[in-house]
């Protein structure tokens, strides 16, 4: 077997970067992406970068009161590309990237740190509402919809009395019809 017929990682770019990553997510639609994380001194991050002419741009840095654990663009349309985040503190946000000052949406969603979000209804996958779906430490997965204020629409959690476990992922997901052919 040579060594083409084997599965390769292929390094296009490189960057060293002053804090933690957590997750990454291609801007929909574009050759930019951002990255998200946390500094050393307990701060968090979203930066933006833009790929051109093979090296990689800073566009954005932005510095938040939280370390911010997971995101998705998968709640919003492709005109609007806003990025829903997850943070250590249990906060929801949709953040307009052109404009990060103040978050569009957010909501104290739970207890403890929001391990992994997932998003639906925008960038014309499926149909419907947009809604989050978030994971957390506190053993909670909940479904939001940003156009209600602070209350989840779903809310699944441990019966009272039985032990609590970390939720790692959640997803949405797209029921297929004639799966059979």
């Amino acid at each position: 077997m040579s060594a083409f017929e084997k599965p390769q990682i292929i390094v296009h770019i490189q960057k060293g970067l002053n804090y933690t990553v957590f997750d990454c997510k291609w801007v929909p639609c574009s050759a930019k992406f951002v990255t998200m994380g946390n500094f050393a001194r307990g701060t968090g991050v979203i930066q933006l970068y833009e790929i051109q002419h093979g090296d990689l741009k800073l566009l954005r840095e932005i510095e938040k009161a939280k370390p911010i654990k997971c995101g998705t663009f998968g709640a919003t349309s492709l005109q609007q590309r806003y990025l829903a985040t997850g943070d250590f503190a249990g906060n929801l946000h949709v953040w307009n990237l052109e404009a990060p000052e103040n978050p569009v949406y957010s909501v104290k969603g739970h207890k403890e740190i929001i391990n992994t979000i997932d998003g639906v209804g925008g960038l014309g996958i499926g149909e419907g509402a947009p809604e989050i779906v978030t994971g957390s430490r506190d053993g909670t997965v909940k479904v939001w919809d940003p156009r209600q204020k602070d209350d989840p629409v779903a809310n699944m959690e441990p019966v009272q009395g039985e032990n609590k476990r970390d939720c790692w992922t959640v997803a949405f997901g797209k029921l297929l019809t004639n799966s059979w052919l």
